[in-house]
């Protein structure tokens, strides 16, 4: 094992990142803000994407990526994302009018371990896993294709609904949507970004949402930034919303209540 001195300052910041959030874990300091994903229709919420949070010893707080891509690396992943689907379950146990989702890594689609532990969550708790989105991100999906069929699978026959998350930024193909027994499509924030101001980019996302609609899937456009881009997403038919113009992410399940009511 080397030592710290023999160690780069970027291999001692990770091991530091990867301390911190063990420590954050151990002391219950890892928690949720919550995004609406919000009908493109009517406005109302159909479900907040749980997106994680670390609150660090003085306080202040990290985004998610500041620290997962670190925790992949360092092989923690398993751990935190066991941990958010527990928190996901309490949350919906709590109140039984919400609904969430949460993004899980890629390494997680292949965990046994992890499926297990959900499958015993929600075991005989259909009233919660129906009212829960797992997603899944379209890269990692296509890693083994066969085998994240046979994940996604096994979560739709608990009663969740499963996303295909990024959707557009890999190499989807007819093949790939008849294999993935997917409930959901999120289009991926960067063919969505500005695009009042790239028209060539509607043609792609014509393109994606047409697939999507083939298959009978429900479309989510991520990433959805103000009122033009929303309207061109509405024009082309997209189902559902998610982004500032609709909602920042929000700290604390109290203002969920609050966020039912229709939005922009």
């Amino acid at each position: 094992m080397s030592s710290n001195r023999d160690q780069s300052p970027g291999e001692r910041r990770r091991l530091a990142v990867g301390a911190a959030v063990e420590a954050a874990l151990r002391q219950d300091r890892l928690f949720f803000a919550f995004q609406p994903v919000v009908c493109a229709a009517t406005g109302r919420v159909d479900y907040f994407e749980c997106l994680l949070r670390m609150r660090d010893e003085d306080g202040s707080v990290r985004a998610g990526a500041e620290f997962v891509t670190i925790v992949e690396e360092l092989g923690l992943i398993g751990l935190i994302d066991r941990h958010v689907l527990e928190k996901a379950v309490e949350e919906l146990a709590a109140d039984p009018e919400i609904r969430l989702g949460f993004n899980i890594s890629g390494l997680t689609a292949g965990d046994r371990r992890w499926l297990g532990l959900l499958m015993s969550l929600l075991r005989h708790r259909s009233e919660i896993a129906r009212r829960l989105v797992v997603e899944i991100t379209e890269t990692a999906a296509l890693c083994d294709i066969e085998q994240s069929a046979r994940f996604v699978d096994t979560l739709r026959k608990t009663g969740c609904r499963v996303a295909l998350d990024d959707f557009g930024a890999g190499h989807t193909t007819l093949r790939h949507l008849q294999i993935l027994p997917v409930d959901i499509v999120k289009i991926d924030g960067s063919l969505v970004r500005n695009l009042a101001s790239r028209p060539q980019e509607r043609i792609f996302l014509r393109h994606l949402l047409g697939l999507a609609r083939g298959f009978g899937l429900t479309t989510v456009a991520e990433c959805v930034e103000n009122a033009e881009d929303a309207a061109i997403l509405r024009a082309e038919g997209i189902g559902y919303l998610q982004g500032y113009h609709f909602g920042r992410p929000t700290i604390g399940r109290s203002s969920l209540g609050t966020a039912e009511r229709s939005t922009p």
